[in-house]
């Protein structure tokens, strides 16, 4: 690691796991992640980000895939202790309360614990609180609410955790030569915008038909140490200006709500 590197210590509890953050993310005010919906691995890396980015930072917003209808359910569960009510109102909420047939990934198991995690965090950490907005699914959706939320001036950083097709920066992907993804709508604002990268492994989403966990190959991408960003452009995946690596994947299940007697 760099002496430069964020170690995730400078204000209240240390972060669990440290996240070298090149000296041109820290100094960019918008961020978009790219990733597979699914997976263990890629929320971990995303809590250890933010974590690690608002130990230094004046403050952070993440804004997650999720409806804008949740984000009462959202803010409820984060100002609560994790468990009770405020865990019950979130899995009453759409999407959270689909059955698993019907998940797509976004409401796994992992995107609960880093949701938790970015409670804990808050509790730990009262003046460097992390803000999560809800920013809907479609494109135009969300890169209006991505714009308003940068707008507003509260945040020093704004990092989107969205799937890897909105977070391209440019026009068309494999599907829709047409399509114009959150990305590329946001382009005048300058993000950067990295791709996920991983080992072959599972992952919880909708293929086929069917949501279950699926076999997922190896990203074709030069190996670095997990959790490492890198700052080149993948060579086949055009509108990302890097990518960050998470190793093997695992399969994240649907997130359930314990029993009364784990609650």
């Amino acid at each position: 690691m760099s002496a430069a590197a964020f170690t995730g210590i400078a204000h209240g509890a240390p972060c669990k796991t440290t996240v070298d953050i090149p000296q041109r993310l820290r100094d960019s005010s918008l961020l978009l992640l790219g990733e597979l919906h699914g997976t263990r691995q890629i929320p971990d890396f995303v809590s250890a980000y933010v974590c690690n980015l608002a130990a230094q930072a004046r403050s952070v917003a993440l804004a997650l895939e999720w409806p804008e209808e949740n984000q009462a359910a959202i803010d409820a569960f984060l100002d609560s202790d994790g468990r009770g009510g405020a865990r019950k109102a979130l899995f009453g909420s759409r999407d959270w309360s689909k059955p698993a047939h019907e998940q797509d990934g976004r409401t796994s198991m992992a995107m609960l614990v880093l949701l938790d995690e970015v409670r804990q965090h808050n509790k730990a950490t009262p003046t460097r609180k992390i803000t999560v907005r809800a920013i809907d699914g479609d494109d135009l959706t969300m890169s209006r609410n991505v714009r308003a939320l940068t707008a507003t001036g509260l945040f020093s950083h704004v990092v989107v955790l969205t799937g890897d097709l909105h977070t391209s920066l440019a026009k068309g992907n494999m599907f829709d030569p047409a399509m114009e993804p959150m990305g590329f709508l946001l382009r005048d604002l300058r993000p950067i915008s990295l791709v996920a990268e991983y080992d072959q492994g599972t992952a919880w989403n909708c293929a086929a038909s069917q949501c279950e966990p699926h076999v997922v190959l190896s990203m074709p991408t030069q190996r670095g140490a997990r959790y490492s960003i890198s700052l080149r452009p993948p060579k086949d995946r055009l509108g990302y200006d890097g990518s960050f690596y998470v190793g093997r994947i695992d399969a994240s299940p649907p997130a359930v709500l314990p029993t009364a007697a784990n609650d």
